[in-house]
């Protein structure tokens, strides 16, 4: 026997089942995860799974609530400008008062406009009926049927849509506040407007000038 064929011998287990459980450990040593790793996998997987939706949906959800709050932003500023704009150059100014002497929400505020070239002029009627700013426009006079009736905003609070006068000093100035039920808080506006057109009635004139032929 070869000195080759002695160390093969040696190291070569002498019983055949021990070198078949050899052979088994080696496998599965060899092959796939044990139920212990797969479900401390599974677990691991479940936890990072759970941590990424919930930070999808936030973002979902945030991303959601500043649409609205920028919509319902836009909503209260439109007739905030309109009338801005109105009361600004408006030759007269009407507020309707409840019996408490308050500011009634549903009669609203009346505006006229100045007249054009024609001696015409538009009177804009601003309430809250049903929770929605309507304006009402009529021409030349409140007897006549409106010429327009538009919604201009929905979901307006109607406790809290407020036109009152700010001291009696001329020229008059006004405060506006108007306030939307939005989600997921409400959205007001709030503004100051100064009246170029209603001053207090002009002074006296001087007393005409006399020249000195006039005097002789």
């Amino acid at each position: 026997m070869t000195e080759a064929t002695q160390q093969l011998t040696q190291l070569s287990p002498r019983n055949p089942r021990q070198s078949r459980g050899l052979t088994v450990k080696r496998a599965r040593r060899q092959g796939g995860f044990t139920l212990v790793e797969m479900m401390i996998s599974l677990s691991i997987f479940a936890f990072a799974s759970t941590a990424v939706c919930t930070l999808m949906f936030g973002s979902f959800t945030t991303n959601r609530h500043v649409q609205a709050m920028a919509h319902s932003s836009g909503q209260a500023e439109l007739p905030l400008r309109r009338i801005i704009e109105l009361v600004r150059s408006a030759v007269k100014v009407e507020l309707k008062l409840k019996a408490d002497n308050t500011f009634d929400p549903e009669a609203g505020l009346y505006i006229t406009a100045p007249p054009d070239a024609a001696n015409d002029f538009y009177i804009f009627n601003y309430r809250v009926v049903n929770n929605q700013l309507h304006e009402i426009v009529y021409f030349n006079s409140l007897s006549t049927p409106a010429i327009q009736d538009e919604v201009m905003v929905d979901n307006v609070d109607y406790d809290k849509f407020y036109v009152g006068q700010v001291g009696t000093t001329y020229p008059l100035v006004y405060e506006i506040e108007v306030t939307l039920k939005a989600t997921p808080v409400p959205i007001m506006r709030k503004v100051t407007i100064t009246c170029r057109n209603l001053y207090s009635p002009p002074p006296p004139l001087p007393p005409p000038l006399i020249l000195e032929e006039d005097a002789e």
